[in-house]
């Protein structure tokens, strides 16, 4: 059925919205086609829905620049020097395209829902239950809310989607501490309106399958991440918030999850990056250093789950690489040189784990994994009645599960990944970021610059341009924020850390400290000799 919705969306490439047609009714030139009069809310949330990827291998200026995976330290370069010098990579964020469409389709959904001379009408029915459909449009619409802010900063929410409304052309941006207030109610308010006793369409659910319960575990889940963040800035209203948000519960088991099915017109960027069943790949995308060091140390098999031993570019001898130990798997460093530098990984650097590649593939956005390990760092905090250490074995315990791993309690037993609450911190946010692999990158990005954990020094390439720490931010996206709305925008830019539209300006939560220095000489080099 995920299909067939596809198939039907794609049939209207610019509105992304639907009507009905009398095949009696040769039309009326007279009749607006970019707004049409019966707009289907299944059509229109199934298409929503196929936004949630863009933050884990999203849309960005060049779409071929999986950022939301580098700038965590989980992917890298393996044929091109392209991105890792940070000289190239995309400037810009894709905001308008999500409020162009996942936002404005879910708009469309509170709109319809919350008028009375439409909320009857079976085109709007057909989704579920008018308390569901509100729920699910406003837990989905801050989930992009909140990615969005944590990728710019500053965005327009209280005004959005006023122009037709109010007559509100150029909307003023919401401090991100405003957005984060507001989320927070939104959310709060969309919970209430849940009813597992009623329906949500599942063929258009492609999230979920219209599984409320899950829907509302979303829900309190978000809330939850989005407090968390408050922890430098505002630590007293984030532990109010997620006491609330962790009273209502969150994910706590494996599929409670938040999961995204590909489809062949959904597509998997991965597949048309490196998979060996698609002869056109580029191979330019395969595990970084970072990640795969961090594993290797800790003698992780999820490492058997993230990555494939065979080099991306087909078999390894046995007696370099035996396929049954850690030593044998190599991540490539992020941000060399040149592309002789970069090619010189090429015989001994694993590859992504097939599993992430195929056009049919499953990825984690939202993992519970996540979700456990940000309350262990609650109750680590002391926001929540609860104990860090139990939390952090489950969250440890959740990836393992939902990688198919083995050997969590001996893992869990070892000096360097048991729970110290000496240490606690530190802990849970490293087991936090090994679990979000290839999940959204945005998060586990949040994380780094929050917290500043895991340390990721710069690549020399990078260090030769003068860039000295990953970013930051992406700046607003030119054509939409500056051309069209100048004036707000600058009072936008003045708001953050820095006050410049770059990728060295800091947003309103992120006041640590994440200049590493650059990879060492030995770090750029493979430490395994091949004949």
């Amino acid at each position: 059925m995920k299909k067939l919705y596809s198939i039907l969306l794609s049939a209207v490439a610019a509105s992304m919205l639907f009507t009905a047609c009398d095949p009696s009714d040769f039309g009326d030139i007279n009749k607006d086609p970019n707004n049409p009069s019966t707009p289907f809310t299944t059509y229109l949330f199934t298409n929503a829905c196929t936004y949630v990827p863009y933050f884990v291998l999203g849309n960005a200026t060049n779409g071929y620049d999986p950022w939301q995976q580098e700038w965590a330290g989980y992917l890298s370069e393996s044929k091109n020097n392209q991105y890792g010098p940070l000289g190239t990579t995309a400037q810009y964020s894709t905001v308008g395209t999500i409020y162009l469409y996942a936002l404005r389709n879910l708009n469309q959904i509170i709109e319809l829902n919350e008028d009375e001379a439409t909320s009857t009408q079976s085109y709007v029915g057909i989704l579920g239950d008018t308390g569901n459909q509100l729920g699910a449009a406003k837990t989905l619409s801050a989930y992009y809310y909140m990615s969005l802010t944590d990728i710019v900063g500053p965005i327009v929410l209280s005004q959005a989607f006023k122009g037709k409304t109010e007559d509100n052309w150029t909307p003023e941006y919401d401090s991100q501490e405003s957005v984060y207030e507001q989320l927070d109610q939104i959310l709060k308010e969309a919970y209430a309106q849940f009813d597992e006793a009623g329906s949500l369409d599942g063929a258009a659910d492609v999230l979920y399958g219209g599984d409320i319960a899950k829907w509302k575990k979303l829900n309190a889940s978000l809330r939850m991440l989005l407090a968390i963040k408050l922890s430098d800035v505002a630590p007293e209203v984030g532990k109010a918030r997620f006491a609330a948000a962790y009273a209502d519960g969150g994910m706590d088991s494996v599929d409670d999850g938040l999961y995204y099915t590909y489809d062949d017109l959904t597509w998997n960027r991965l597949y048309y990056w490196v998979s060996p069943d698609y002869s056109g790949a580029g191979f330019n995308a395969v595990p970084n250093m970072f990640i795969v060091e961090a594993m290797k140390v800790r003698k992780d098999n999820r490492m058997w789950s993230y990555f494939d031993i065979e080099g991306y570019r087909g078999e390894r001898k046995e007696s370099i690489f035996p396929r049954d130990q850690y030593t044998s798997f190599y991540g490539v460093p992020f941000g060399l040189a040149s592309n002789d530098a970069v090619n010189a990984w090429t015989n001994c650097c694993a590859s992504i784990n097939s599993s992430l590649l195929g056009m049919d593939a499953t990825i984690p956005v939202i993992p519970t994994a996540r979700v456990l390990l940000t309350e262990a760092e609650a109750a680590f905090r002391g926001w929540i009645s609860a104990d860090a250490q139990t939390l952090y074995e489950a969250g440890v315990a959740a990836s393992f599960e939902q990688w198919g791993a083995n050997g969590v309690t001996d893992y869990l037993a070892d000096p360097i990944n048991a729970y110290d609450a000496s240490n606690g911190l530190e802990l849970i946010a490293t087991q936090r970021w090994i679990a979000s692999y290839m999940s959204d990158g945005v998060e586990a990005w949040a994380d780094w610059r929050r917290l500043d954990i895991p340390k990721m020094p710069v690549g020399p390439g990078a260090k030769e341009l003068g860039n000295n720490h990953y970013p930051y931010r992406l700046g607003y996206y030119s054509d939409y924020d500056i051309a069209y709305n100048y004036d707000n925008y600058l009072k936008a830019v003045a708001m953050l850390r820095g006050a410049k539209d770059d990728v060295n300006s800091r947003l309103w939560w992120d006041v640590a400290d994440n200049e590493e220095g650059v990879l060492t000489a030995e770090q750029c080099v493979p430490s395994v000799d091949i004949p």
